[in-house]
Formats: structure tokens, C-alpha cells, sequence
């Protein structure tokens, strides 16, 4: 995944800000760590054993250091300014501990796939219609880390079981309009394993009794919700900038007409300005 993990650097180190940038690495053996190990400048490498993903974010997130903390997988970066954007939001609403923002999903070239976007995080829809943001486009305050970690007994749902944790501790979050990050939909992404499916039915059980005779309620009030927020709704043209395999040293301009929030493969997106 070394391809994905360049432009995931690349994509944070022209943020235009000062920022503690640390990759966790379990110990990949595809000149992840010797690529990292010669860009020391622009990173810091953690690289140890590690018992799956949460359990690298929670080492990670321990390590940090800022009070603005968030994750991206290797296969996910941000679009411009977004680091600055959110830097802003919070310093002028010192209430909200979270922010959940809109996101674009991608095929491995690239190419628009969907758009994405949220509304107010609402804990009862997570489990009724899964996470409807991504762990892409959440930012945290450090206060949150102190009280809470990721369940490292999940291995594919626990940034959902977290993020309903933190809304169940009375922390506030926000949805910020706007896309900030690019998720690369590649088929083999973790939601798409079996197990997410199982582990889903696993919390579900531990639900209140309520919750789950009113479940059909909250799905219907999910999709009312999106549709009040007009979040099946994008201008005609969509244009977005990412780093990809055409280069990861600077990033390429993807125009796309009549952009759907449905998950299509067969769609042909031009490439502007590289």
C-alpha cells in the first residue's frame, strides 16, 4: 500500500500548517518503512508490532501530542485547506469537542466514485444505518482521548462504537459543511469484510431493549434527515484536487459533471490542470 501511503503524506504535509504527523506502521515489509525512514523530515515513524488497527491507533493518538488529533488510513487523504478550515472552527467554537465534515469517495485511479455528506452526528442513526461520516473526515479535540480509546476487541467497527461513546459522555459534535478528505474505495477496504457484518450484530446485542424495538423509526428519520439537509443534492460540476497515481508529488485536478451520491463504478472523470 506504499502508493497510497505516499499521497496520504503528501496530502497532509501541504496543509500550510505546523502539524505533528506520526505513521504507525505494524512492521510492513513493501519499503514502507525505509520510504518513511528517508522522508524522517516530514514524519515521524512509529514501527512495532501491533495486535490490528485500533490497537495502532490507540498507540498512536497516546503518542500525539497536539490538541487538535485526527487519523487517516493509507488509502484516504485530505483536500486542500482542510486542515486550516477545522483549525479555525475550533478556535472559534471552544465548545464543540468534534467536528464531522463532508467527504468525496474515489476509485484507486482517482476517478469520482460518490460524494458523500453528513449532518449533525446523532448516536441513534449510527446503529440503525452504520457511521455516515468516515474517520476521514472527523477531528477531535485532545479531551476526548483522555476519557475514551478505540475498543480493540472490534476489528473493523470500532471507530463507529467509538464515536457513539463520545456522544453517549455528553461530548459536543458538530457537522462543518464542505468536503474535507478523499476516502479510495478499492474493494478491499475493511467495512467490506464479512466481519464487519458480524461485529455489527455483536454490538447491536448490547444495545438498550428500546433502541432496538424503535430501530425502524430512527432509519426512516435518517433518510428524512439527509433529505432535509440536502444531502443527496451537488452542483453540476464537481471539481476536486488529490494527489494519484498520475503523481504523488503534486496534486491532480478531477472535474466531474453531474456528480451522484450513489456508489457507481463506470464513470468516466477528465483530469484538469496536472
Amino acid at each position: 500500500m506504499l502508493v497510497y501511503l505516499k499521497q496520504c503524506v503528501a496530502s497532509v504535509q501541504d496543509q500550510g500548517l505546523a502539524i505533528e504527523h506520526l505513521i504507525m506502521d505494524g512492521g510492513s515489509s513493501d519499503g514502507t518503512q525505509e520510504w518513511l525512514a528517508a522522508n524522517s523530515s516530514r514524519v515521524s515513524l512509529v514501527s512495532q508490532k501491533d495486535s490490528g488497527m485500533y490497537d495502532a491507533l490507540n498507540k498512536g493518538i497516546g503518542k500525539a501530542t497536539g490538541e487538535i488529533i485526527a487519523h487517516l488510513n493509507c488509502d484516504e487523504q485530505y483536500l486542500p485547506g482542510t486542515l486550516s478550515r477545522v483549525k479555525k472552527y475550533f478556535d472559534t467554537h471552544p465548545d464543540v469537542d468534534f467536528i464531522a465534515t463532508d467527504f468525496l469517495v474515489v476509485d484507486p485511479d482517482g476517478q469520482f466514485v460518490a460524494f458523500r455528506k453528513t449532518f449533525q452526528p446523532r448516536w441513534p442513526y449510527f446503529f440503525s444505518n452504520y457511521l455516515y461520516t468516515t474517520t476521514c473526515a472527523l477531528f477531535y479535540r485532545r479531551r476526548i482521548f483522555e476519557k475514551l480509546s478505540f475498543d480493540e476487541s472490534y476489528k473493523s467497527i470500532a471507530d463507529v462504537i467509538f464515536l457513539y461513546g463520545v456522544l453517549r459522555a455528553g461530548f459536543r459534535g458538530v457537522h462543518m459543511k464542505g468536503y474535507a478528505s478523499v476516502f479510495t474505495y478499492s474493494g478491499d477496504n475493511l467495512s467490506l469484510n464479512p466481519i464487519s457484518k458480524i461485529e455489527k450484530e455483536r454490538f447491536n446485542k448490547t444495545l438498550p431493549i428500546w433502541f432496538r424495538i424503535v430501530k425502524p423509526l430512527f432509519f426512516i428519520l435518517f433518510f428524512l434527515e439527509k433529505l432535509l439537509h440536502g444531502n443527496y443534492s451537488e452542483k453540476a460540476r464537481l471539481t476536486y484536487a488529490i494527489y494519484s497515481k498520475q503523481s504523488s508529488l503534486r496534486r491532480t485536478s478531477f472535474l466531474k459533471i453531474n456528480p451522484s451520491f450513489r456508489l457507481r463504478f463506470l464513470l468516466k472523470v477528465s483530469p484538469i490542470n496536472k
